[in-house]
């Protein structure tokens, strides 16, 4: 091997764990964000179970927050969770042999998280509105929450499950990553699926929700432990 092909070699190994590193970084960035701030906005958000008035006492004293948080998930959280996800993809793929059929069904993932998050901030947005508020009937308030709950503890764990299952599954085919990290992510994928579940019962406090939390912590302490292993990466 030549001196300069050797140079080259090198310059593009380094190109590669400077991109590992980025999304490992993204990962971890979207991590605390989300604890610290997603996680504290929606804490003590009222379930459609609760009532109209409760969701208009609510929605009503956290216009302002709700307001600053539909524009920070897709600009922000959508962005470095993005980053994440196709830097861990392409990671994985070196090992990939499924034809390129399970990255894309990964990514696909991604991008209806990103779909699905986008019309449950809508929605919370259209309920934090002053002419909603003030001249919705009670029936439509709890309809439009109702719609909300679906679509963030429905439809978001399936979307999360896609993801995080079928990056499981390449971890498992490539070995470039624990097998035990591949276990957690796909307990982690189903979980809130059966979780999600409580939306029928409607009991938010129900074992069945408590289910999908823990699926929703395990899915954090994935993509955290997933971002050690891409910073800490080599060249491949």
């Amino acid at each position: 091997m030549t001196t300069e092909s050797t140079t080259i070699r090198h310059s593009q190994d380094d190109t590669i764990r400077t991109w590992n590193r980025i999304a490992g970084f993204s990962g971890f960035a979207f991590v605390v964000l989300f604890i610290g701030m997603g996680a504290a906005i929606a804490a003590g958000a009222p379930a459609f179970t609760d009532g109209a008035d409760e969701l208009r006492s609510w929605f009503g004293d956290n216009q302002g927050s709700i307001a600053f948080f539909n524009w920070f998930t897709p600009m922000v959280f959508g962005f470095l969770y993005l980053v994440f996800g196709v830097g861990l993809l392409r990671r994985l793929t070196t090992g990939d042999t499924s034809g390129g059929i399970l990255p894309r069904l990964s990514f696909a993932g991604i991008v209806a998280q990103f779909a699905v998050g986008i019309v449950g901030m809508s929605l919370w947005a259209v309920m934090s509105l002053d002419p909603v508020l003030e001249g919705a009937s009670d029936g439509l308030l709890v309809t439009l929450s109702a719609l909300d709950a679906v679509v963030f503890f429905a439809l978001m764990p399936w979307a999360t499950a896609m993801f995080i299952i079928f990056a499981s599954v390449l971890m498992i085919q490539s070995r470039i990553m624990p097998m035990w990290l591949a276990g957690l992510g796909i307990v982690a994928g189903v979980l809130p699926v059966i979780g999600g579940t409580w939306i029928f019962s409607g009991d938010p406090d129900s074992v069945v929700r408590g289910i999908g939390f823990i699926g929703e912590v395990g899915s954090m302490i994935w993509v955290l432990a997933a971002s050690v292993f891409l910073i800490r990466s080599t060249a491949d």
